[in-house]
């Protein structure tokens, strides 16, 4: 017997309800200490309908990551400058995807800091998914590239000693920086600052 319209999509959103709330346990736990009565507890589906889903609990982390690590919600996503006018425009963008992630914990009601939990869950993911580094690697290299491409439409190179393509990588190591020391300040979660950089951006 075929399944009827309402059947599927009633699993297509348990199978979803699950994989978002198992990115926000992930988020917040190490892939062992998030228990199936965690995800029951916190999805409404029984054991069984979680194993429907997924065949054990690290199938369903390497597809959270898959699904969630690898979107938006990435404090690294790549963000394509193609509609910024300005390396000073460009920042201002990733400070609006860094202001949409801080929205979302809120909205999720995730206590944790946001730049805490992404690193977290980057070395969980190193660990339990065998293709993540080379996924990673990938995502980091368009990244840069996107900060070159940045850079390249700011008028600063005759200004500067360096190239555009050294600015670049410039900004994108104080942006990392900057998420990096912000893991460790607890709930006092700031956006990027370039003004720090002083003359390296015409403002």
């Amino acid at each position: 017997m075929k399944k009827s319209f309402k059947e599927k999509k009633k699993r297509k959103n348990a199978r979803d309800l699950i994989l978002k709330e198992a990115f926000k346990l992930f988020l917040q736990k190490n892939v062992e200490k998030v228990t199936i009565p965690d995800l029951e507890k916190a999805t409404g589906v029984q054991r069984g309908g979680i194993f429907y889903h997924f065949k054990d609990k690290e199938t369903l982390f390497i597809e959270v990551i898959d699904q969630y690590f690898f979107s938006e919600l990435n404090i690294f996503y790549p963000l394509n400058p193609e509609d910024s006018s300005s390396l000073n425009e460009y920042i201002k963008k990733k400070n609006e995807h860094l202001s949409h992630i801080m929205d979302w914990f809120h909205d999720e009601n995730l206590a944790t800091n946001p730049y805490a939990s992404f690193f977290h869950l980057t070395t969980q993911a190193y660990l339990y998914d065998p293709i993540f580094k080379d996924k990673m690697s990938d995502l980091l290299k368009k990244d840069k590239a996107y900060w070159r491409i940045a850079a390249s439409t700011h008028s600063i190179e005759d200004k500067l000693s360096f190239n555009v393509k050294h600015t670049g990588d410039i900004f994108r190591s104080a942006y990392i920086e900057h998420c990096f020391n912000t893991s460790y300040n607890g709930q006092n979660i700031k956006l990027f600052d370039a003004s720090t950089m002083g003359d390296l951006i015409l403002l």
